[in-house]
């Protein structure tokens, strides 16, 4: 077997590349984070605050492409309510939600998240898992692309919309931009790097041994 791989360069390097995409294939193509600033608030001190959620894989491409009133929540037993037509129980919604309400994003505990479209916009809400059995809103959104765009454009570019921190007693009528986050491309792995760079030393040595060799001459036959 060892044979084989050192005497067959094509095979050796179809194989380290297929590991190594592997590699680069293992972080989320689909997950989408978002960034969103209070531009404006009856309460001062919230201004210039951010939030930042991350969906999950492909949930924004399925909202933006399914009819109004069309809504995920992620599984989490003790909540209500129910699944119903349109509100679909899937894994997970939001996987990650932070705020800097004092001073720098830091991440915040939450027990069901619920996005979906509506009439009025995107949907987003976090609600707290230790206030049953209300379920208190921690976060609640409603975000509009730009005048004459789908929806489907918030995914690239800055959209604005209204939101609402806290439940009854909360803070509402806040005003906020929303801005995707670019996330930086995916790069090989060290292990990947290192063997691309081993495949393409042994197929530069095989050149050189090849070129190396005195061609054969053949005799004609009459």
């Amino acid at each position: 077997m060892p044979n084989l791989f050192l005497n067959a360069p094509g095979l050796l390097a179809s194989t380290a590349v297929i590991s190594s995409m592997g590699l680069l294939s293992a972080s989320p193509a689909n997950a989408l984070t978002f960034k969103a600033t209070i531009y404006e608030s009856p309460f001062p001190f919230l201004e210039n605050r951010e939030i930042q959620y991350t969906l999950a894989d492909g949930i924004f491409d399925t909202i933006v492409s399914s009819p109004i009133n069309t809504f995920f929540t992620d599984e989490y037993p003790q909540f209500g309510p129910e699944p119903t037509e349109t509100l679909t129980l899937v894994p997970e919604v939001v996987t990650d939600f932070q705020w800097n309400l004092g001073g720098i994003l830091e991440p915040v505990e939450f027990g069901r998240s619920i996005f979906g479209i509506t009439d009025a916009g995107l949907f987003l809400q976090i609600l707290d898992p230790d206030t049953a059995p209300i379920y208190q809103n921690i976060f609640m959104s409603t975000i509009q692309a730009p005048e004459g765009m789908a929806l489907s454009a918030c995914k690239t570019q800055t959209c604005e919309g209204d939101a609402m921190i806290g439940g009854k007693g909360g803070f509402a009528g806040l005003q906020i931009t929303q801005t995707p986050v670019n996330e930086p491309e995916p790069v090989p792995e060290p292990s990947a790097a290192v063997a691309l760079g081993f495949v393409g030393a042994l197929l530069l040595k095989r050149q050189r041994k090849t070129g190396n060799a005195q061609p054969i001459t053949t005799a004609n036959k009459a």
